[in-house]
């Protein structure tokens, strides 16, 4: 009689490998592709907050340049996280799951995104100029 031999954790750990490869197929890679094509818009696009900092920049020394660096990734960032929640939720709100492709082939920043965040940018800014004024 011939001896099976069974390697359970090596098992696992390519069973485990087989979940991951369908999970970033399935899911991540959209996902990331989305991020990708919201941000590229974002670049292309840039809300008039991130054009009025980055119009600020000839007027400041490097320190500050590296400030509204930040102030405007970070601000990218923020607004990014907004406009893909707002998508994933109204892709769900209209046909009761989320179709990441369908999210993704939206990719341009819709206007409402470009007016309610003058409220973060404002009290940064004041902030910026406090700074490198005193």
């Amino acid at each position: 009689m011939r001896k099976i031999s069974i390697n359970f954790d090596q098992d696992m750990i390519e069973i485990m490998e087989v979940i991951m490869e369908k999970l970033r197929e399935k899911y991540i890679n959209p996902f990331e592709e989305i991020i990708k094509s919201r941000n590229e818009s974002l670049r292309e696009n840039p809300t008039p907050e991130i054009s009025l900092l980055n119009a600020l920049k000839p007027f400041v020394d490097n320190k500050c340049c590296k400030i509204i660096d930040r102030l405007v990734s970070s601000y990218n960032i923020a607004t990014l996280a907004s406009i893909i929640t707002e998508d994933l939720q109204q892709a769900r709100a209209s046909s009761g799951s989320i179709n990441l492709q369908e999210v993704g082939s939206r990719a341009t920043v819709p206007p409402k995104h470009r007016i309610n965040r003058l409220s973060i940018l404002i009290p940064l800014l004041i902030l910026l100029i406090f700074n490198e004024t005193h």
